[in-house]
């Protein structure tokens, strides 16, 4: 039987005593349940406090009667007491412990290192450890495959010392020392994978970092080239026309032989008034934010506005989607549009906008700098 075998013992190995040592008997197991349970109550006594309910009372008194079961063959519930002791888990593993230091009945504390072993808590390590140098063979090797799940430093240590020098075999011909070496190959094999997969995870990481510190310094340049430009107007070139020469010739300016007093000119009826057509204005529905371009990037925004604040519309997107605008009166304190011409585009799910604003092509995004 090797170590990933299932843990199976013949008839005489669950009922009578078989050990190579020849020293131990399962005639011991009431005097041993007995003590046991002894044991157990005084450490329940001790952990439980003054208001331990009756839930906790009953389960502890399971754990004490499959404790018992354990080394008694006789038992009705000795073939189930390893079973139902991994069901109740960690609650458990106090007792198993306290069992496994029991070297009488060896059935007990061999049964105990099963359990442990499938529970997997990490508290059992050191117990576990302890019982690689149990006088009975057959617990030394439910030790060394309990550590399997359990094990730590301190139990390759002691596993490599079984696996050199524990020559014994169990009750049905496994050898311990064979067992040891298996067990510390997997255990081994577990701490390099571990590593490996530490490294892995570590490397990755590593380029997360060095990407995300890429796009930042990508983003910041990007910011500080829009930031130069923010209030930098180029002024347009002056074109000055060249003088035309005319060949008309210049009119004779005759003196005036008389200065005629000009007529009144008649007074119209009704003056006629100049009309100057209204801005369209609207209104901001929600706050927003206000950018130079109509779209929506990281570096584009030159101001904001805030609900209810008056906007006088300039123009619209040919798809309806931005409007370009400037402040009006009244407007709160925090709105502002910080360009050259007070004016900007906002998303026209900001706006209130009304009926009739003239369309407006903006010009092209610029190309992101490389």
């Amino acid at each position: 039987m090797t170590q990933s075998d299932d843990l199976k013992l013949p008839d005489d190995v669950n009922g009578a005593a078989a050990d190579d040592a020849g020293s131990e008997s399962t005639g011991g197991a009431p005097t041993a349940t007995r003590s046991l349970v002894r044991a157990a109550r005084t450490t329940m006594t001790s952990d439980r406090g003054a208001g331990a309910n009756v839930a906790d009372a009953a389960l502890q008194r399971r754990i004490m009667m499959l404790i018992g079961a354990l080394g008694d063959p006789g038992h009705p519930l000795h073939a189930r007491a390893v079973d139902d002791l991994v069901a109740l888990g960690e609650p458990a593993v106090p007792a198993l412990i306290e069992a496994l230091r029991t070297h009488e009945p060896w059935l007990m504390a061999y049964r105990a290192t099963e359990a442990l072993g499938q529970i997997g808590d990490g508290r059992a390590a050191g117990p576990l450890v302890e019982a690689l140098r149990h006088p009975n063979s057959n617990v030394r090797w439910g030790a060394v495959r309990a550590l399997a799940t359990v094990g730590d430093a301190r139990a390759l240590l002691e596993l490599r010392r079984v696996a050199r020098t524990d020559r014994s075999k169990t009750s049905w011909g496994e050898s311990v020392g064979d067992t040891a070496r298996a067990v510390l190959d997997q255990m081994q094999s577990r701490t390099l994978l571990a590593r490996v997969a530490e490294l892995v995870k570590t490397a990755i990481a590593c380029v997360l970092m060095l990407v995300s510190l890429i796009f930042a310094w990508n983003v910041l340049t990007e910011l500080r080239d829009e930031l130069s430009r923010v209030g930098r107007i180029e002024p347009a070139p002056v074109i000055i026309a060249p003088p035309v020469r005319t060949t008309a010739p210049q009119a004779v300016i005759a003196p005036p032989t008389s200065i005629a007093s000009p007529a009144p000119s008649p007074t119209p009826s009704t003056a006629t008034v100049p009309v100057i057509a209204s801005e369209p204005t609207g209104v901001a529905v929600t706050s927003g934010n206000v950018r130079a371009t109509p779209a929506r990037l990281p570096d584009n925004v030159i101001g904001s506005v805030s609900a209810g604040d008056t906007l006088i519309f300039l123009g619209v997107t040919p798809d309806g989607a931005w409007y370009r605008v400037r402040l009006g009166s009244p407007v709160a304190a925090s709105s502002q549009i910080r360009s050259v011409d007070g004016s900007g585009w906002v998303s026209a799910s900001l706006v209130s906008a009304p009926e009739r604003v003239p369309v407006e092509t903006p010009p092209p995004l610029p190309l992101p700098t490389p």
